[in-house]
């Protein structure tokens, strides 16, 4: 009888998958740290940081909140139907895209 009580495997709690929205704002926590492992990077090798990249940095953020309203929109959480998904979430890409073509230039300028 106590062999096969030792042979069982103890209970687990099952395991909690990451919901869309989560696994979409730790793709933007990637983006944030290869970016500034990049800028911290260029630091140390000029020795002087890139200026007027704050529209670069936005971007990330922007293209996770337009992903978000998105996300939700398809979970059926999302308020206000189809039309305001489409509208906010084209308004923060469309403001991501407008910040990295004013944004690039900038940092081309630098190197």
């Amino acid at each position: 009888m106590d062999k096969k009580k030792d042979l069982e495997q103890p209970q687990q709690p099952p395991v909690k998958w990451a919901t869309p929205v989560q696994r979409l704002w730790a793709w933007v926590g990637v983006s944030y740290m290869v970016i500034l492992v990049l800028l911290s990077t260029f630091a140390l090798a000029h020795g002087d940081y890139l200026r007027g990249i704050g529209g670069v940095m936005v971007s990330p953020a922007l293209v996770g909140l337009g992903g978000t309203v998105i996300l939700r929109h398809r979970q059926g959480v999302g308020r206000g139907g189809l039309g305001v998904c489409v509208l906010l979430s084209g308004a923060f890409f469309i403001l991501a895209l407008w910040n990295v073509i004013r944004g690039v230039p900038i940092l081309l300028g630098q190197l």
